[in-house]
């Protein structure tokens, strides 16, 4: 069982062991980066930290009678401000017709776009590859857990939030996309940039063009990697889609990556939230699972049980009441965790080709070519 809770100071030894052993860029690498990221977060969950920009908040995947971690993730409380602006590459579609030729087309472009007032973000999600397929589904639990906690706290989010989506990457950790583009524009390496991008974008408005690139330019392989979904993303990304986010129509100016998101009111776990008294019973195999999650003068911490919702109550198990820390009659926040059923041989299927998903405008010649009109 897992306990998932807010990251503590004295977590830095232990995340910066799974930050390294993942070669993360999702969580610091570096002790003081570390130690600055978990003072942030104490701070936002202390609710202390005034400007909503500068909030984040880290969770932590605990073994339950270890002090082992074994996963995290993150909610970003604004992405988007006049420091750091918020950079997307907006997909555009435009028509296009020749009377000589009678023949119309429809180019897909990248736009470089910006914001100074921009969305929330979740992201930061790692989990121990030993705990990888674990029956128990800890990356389901740390994934979701961001979403019960922005559903008792909306009004430290912004209306939108979305999720970038790591895209697939090359043995010498860069990305096809960045080699032939922003790479070229900027003479960085993919990790120095995305390191530098974490304090400092002004490289992104200085360097890269305003004007629209047209994908039907690019070598097709460049094409292909627009967009895609990494390998080990794909699980991540169903997890988004079953909470109620979509792809944007946008991607990460630096690896092409999709942006996914929604308004974050009308996320499924978020509009799924409850609080309720907790009791305790014998449930045996009736229920369904739930994440519980307790916020208390201590730590915000959650727990996902087999539980029975009855009018204001929700009844567990005398060990979950145990591990969460909590009373009889102890009002808790929950959210329903999403079906971990088997999934079918299509659905299987689908994932392999899950990098090709958002592939509609990167056919083998660059553009999509409608009705011929005469």
């Amino acid at each position: 069982m897992f306990i998932l809770r807010e990251a503590r100071m004295d977590d830095q030894c232990r995340l910066l062991e799974l930050a390294r052993q993942l070669d993360s860029i999702n969580l610091p690498t570096e002790s003081e980066e570390m130690a600055d990221a978990l003072d942030r977060s104490r701070q936002s969950f202390a609710g202390t930290i005034k400007e909503r920009a500068d909030a984040a908040y880290m969770f932590c995947a605990e073994l339950v009678g270890t002090d082992r971690l074994v996963g995290a993730s993150m909610i970003i409380a604004k992405r988007g401000t006049l420091r750091l602006p918020h950079f997307s590459l907006d997909l555009v579609n435009e028509e296009r017709h020749s009377q000589a030729l009678q023949k119309t087309f429809q180019y897909t472009s990248l736009k470089l776009r910006h914001s100074i007032d921009g969305p929330s973000e979740v992201g930061g999600l790692i989990v121990d590859p030993s705990f990888r397929g674990h029956h128990q589904r800890v990356g389901r639990q740390i994934s979701w857990v961001r979403f019960l906690y922005m559903g008792t706290h909306l009004d430290r989010f912004e209306k939108l939030v979305i999720a970038e989506i790591m895209p697939p990457l090359t043995p010498d950790y860069s990305n096809v996309f960045w080699t032939h583009y922003g790479g070229r524009l900027t003479g960085l390496t993919f990790r120095e940039a995305v390191r530098l991008s974490i304090r400092d974008k002004e490289f992104i408005r200085a360097l890269f063009p305003t004007t629209p690139l047209y994908i039907c330019v690019l070598e097709e392989r460049v094409r292909a990697s627009i967009a895609a979904v990494g390998h080990q993303s794909r699980g991540a990304v169903r997890l988004l889609e079953q909470a109620g986010m979509r792809f944007l129509d946008q991607v990460d100016p630096l690896d092409g990556g999709p942006y996914f998101g929604s308004e974050t009111a009308t996320l499924e776990p978020v509009k799924a939230v409850q609080v309720l008294k907790l009791v305790s019973g014998d449930l045996k195999t009736q229920g369904r699972d739930y994440l519980i999650g307790l916020e208390d003068s201590r730590e915000f911490r959650a727990v996902r049980a087999r539980a029975i919702v009855r009018d204001d109550q929700i009844a567990v198990d005398e060990q979950t009441v145990k591990i969460l820390g909590a009373k009889e009659n102890t009002r808790v926040a929950i959210t329903p965790l999403p079906s971990s059923e088997k999934r079918s041989s299509e659905e299987s299927a689908n994932d392999v080709n899950h990098v090709h998903r958002f592939s509609q405008f990167r056919s083998s010649d660059g553009n999509r070519k409608t009705a011929a009109t005469g």
